[in-house]
């Protein structure tokens, strides 16, 4: 976390630096390809000021925010608690899946900072959980279907390579 936090420093001299001189450095030539694809943006939120004696009389009818971004995800730090936003532009991505992606990996974070003292902690961010239980469920349970498998006399526990090598023998001429 150290490192982490002396080179997220370090980039704070170019946190105002323009779109135009970020796509210059980039490196990409390609006309057409977009030089961001997603944004991950942390924001500090503040309550909204009441003491306004022009604002008393106004009611907030409706508040749209709009991304051009494939995929935007913030963090909501509103002092006492976090939330987590997602926007995606594109159909095929569920933002309310994105979040629960996002809130996995922050409380599994955050349970690995407060064991770290005893030692329970992950040696790696990659050994964190970031997979949510409905998630996981859904990719072993449902998307695997080892009862439809079994069912149709398929044995779960055989690799994956073994039913390959399986198939070429029962259909050598096969390409």
């Amino acid at each position: 976390l150290r490192e982490t936090n002396s080179r997220l420093a370090a980039l704070l001299e170019h946190e105002h630096a323009s779109l135009a001189l970020a796509q210059r450095c980039s490196g990409i030539k390609e006309a057409g390809v977009p030089l961001f694809s997603s944004l991950l943006n942390y924001r500090h939120n503040t309550a909204p000021a009441t003491e306004n004696p022009e604002l008393l009389n106004q009611k907030l009818i409706d508040i749209e925010e709009f991304s051009n971004y494939p995929l935007a995800v913030s963090i909501e730090d509103n002092g006492e608690s976090l939330g987590v936003t997602a926007q995606a532009v594109v159909s095929r991505i569920d933002p309310a899946r994105v979040c629960a992606y996002m809130q996995q990996a922050l409380e599994s974070l955050a349970d690995a900072l407060e064991n770290d003292g005893a030692h329970l902690a992950p040696a790696s961010v990659a050994e964190l959980d970031v997979v949510p239980v409905e998630e996981r469920a859904l990719q072993i349970e449902t998307w695997n279907m080892t009862e439809q498998h079994e069912a149709e006399g398929l044995d779960h526990k055989v690799c994956l390579h073994h039913l390959f090598e399986k198939h070429a023998e029962q259909t050598p001429e096969a390409v």
